[in-house]
């Protein structure tokens, strides 16, 4: 009778004892979303907002080439450095390769790059550098103030005449802007300390 009462008791026990919880299996990792492809054309907002000749000369680009830009502080600047009466081109980088210029082009051509409704005429514009795009006779020079986080289209013809075609905003492209730049003038201490 002990011994029926003691494998009863330790029945009992066995089934009142808890279980180990079942092991948890490891959740996987959320995908990454894939950031969507630069675009290869204006999107709506761009189109709307930066001028058709500027879009233009970007899309038929000939030759596009990275310079360091500055002000030319008031003084008047040797026609062939010349952009408008107000900036001299300073210290020439490199061509763009095709793969680069499709980047910049992606920046350029994408809605996310600007602020649009920002207004601009707070910051003193003091241009850092410029990508000048080529296009026939036209050339166009993009202009970027990184202290504003700003960009100013240029366009010019030959004989000097050149005419502004916009300022905007572009903090959401300034990095990206900033790493082509650097790429485009590896051997130039300003470009290289720009941040």
């Amino acid at each position: 009778m002990a011994r029926v009462f003691l494998v009863v008791l330790l029945a009992s026990v066995a089934v009142a004892a808890p279980k180990a919880p079942p092991k948890a299996t490891p959740k996987a990792p959320p995908a990454k979303k894939e950031p969507p492809p630069p675009p290869s054309a204006p999107m709506p907002k761009v189109a709307e907002n930066v001028g058709e000749k500027v879009l233009a000369a970007l899309q038929s680009a000939t030759r596009v080439q990275a310079w360091r830009v500055a002000s030319s502080g008031g003084l008047r600047p040797d026609p062939s450095k010349a952009i408008g009466s107000d900036f001299v081109r300073e210290a020439e980088g490199k061509e763009l390769s095709p793969a680069q210029l499709a980047t910049l082009r992606g920046i350029l051509y994408d809605d996310r790059s600007y602020r649009f409704t920002t207004d601009v005429a707070g910051c003193d514009f003091k241009p850092d550098v410029s990508f000048r795009v080529e296009s026939g006779i036209d050339t166009v020079e993009t202009l970027i103030s990184f202290s504003c986080a700003q960009v100013l289209f240029y366009s010019g013809k030959p004989g000097g005449r050149w005419l502004p075609a916009g300022t905007f905003d572009v903090k959401p492209a300034r990095k990206a802007l900033l790493e082509l730049a650097k790429a485009m003038m590896p051997g130039d201490a300003p470009t290289q300390k720009l941040k």
